[in-house]
């Protein structure tokens, strides 16, 4: 997994790249804990590059989204395609961390 932060319209995009699953968790916490760090409002984890998600990166995404909330900030997720997408609906993680098509429906719907 590939990992790489970036500023757009005022929000931190969280780009991952390759397989998210137990192997790369930690850099994965450690990404989300550097922008948490930050103070950002709104963060959005970009799954574009997204190929394969297990169980252990739901269950991530689940804390991230708790954590996210307990701290009164705004997590997102965009770009989620073909299976990853698929997995990301069974599991019902449209119900915990809002999903969006891209960042501009992201960012669009959290200034609304």
């Amino acid at each position: 997994m590939q990992i790489a932060h970036r500023s757009y319209r005022n929000t931190d995009v969280i780009d991952i790249t390759g397989q998210f699953n137990f192997g790369t968790r930690k850099e994965f916490t450690a990404a989300l804990e550097k922008v948490k760090q930050a103070g950002s409002g709104h963060v959005i984890l970009n799954f574009k590059g997204v190929a394969f998600v297990d169980s252990a990166a739901i269950g991530l995404l689940a804390l991230a989204a708790q954590q996210f909330k307990n701290i009164n900030r705004n997590l997102s997720l965009v770009g989620a395609q073909g299976t990853v997408k698929q997995v990301l609906n069974l599991a019902h993680i449209e119900q915990m961390i809002p999903t969006f098509a891209n960042e501009d429906a992201a960012i669009g719907k959290k200034a609304a």
